[in-house]
């Protein structure tokens, strides 16, 4: 089965006003997660803002999640995190280590 890849944006911590700008992003929280329709797997972090370019700055009701993706992609690996994710899934599909009972203790009834 394929694995699907989804971000989520949790919160941003905004700047009130910087640089005669106002409501500026200085992070970014996300959530990257992987599912292959019965397994999931997920990364969180953030991701800090450099100082706001006010020729290309995007006023806060604007946003879109294109820009917080592209935002995030820009400072992240994200072909890595994929790579990670999809083996967290396939260990959930066969774990590498199991526990198991020692071989000289009987089953409990």
């Amino acid at each position: 089965m394929s694995i699907t890849y989804a971000w989520n944006f949790p919160v941003f911590d905004v700047a009130k006003t910087d640089d005669g700008l106002t409501d500026v992003v200085k992070t970014i929280h996300w959530i990257y997660t992987a599912t292959d329709g019965t397994y999931t797997a997920s990364n969180y972090g953030t991701v800090g803002l450099g100082a706001p370019n006010p020729a290309d700055f995007i006023p806060y009701d604007q946003l879109t999640e294109a820009w917080a993706i592209s935002a995030c992609s820009a400072s992240l690996d994200v072909p890595a995190m994929n790579v990670s994710l999809a083996a967290n899934i396939a260990n959930q599909i066969n774990p590498p280590i199991v526990p198991m009972n020692p071989p000289f203790q009987q089953a409990a009834e």
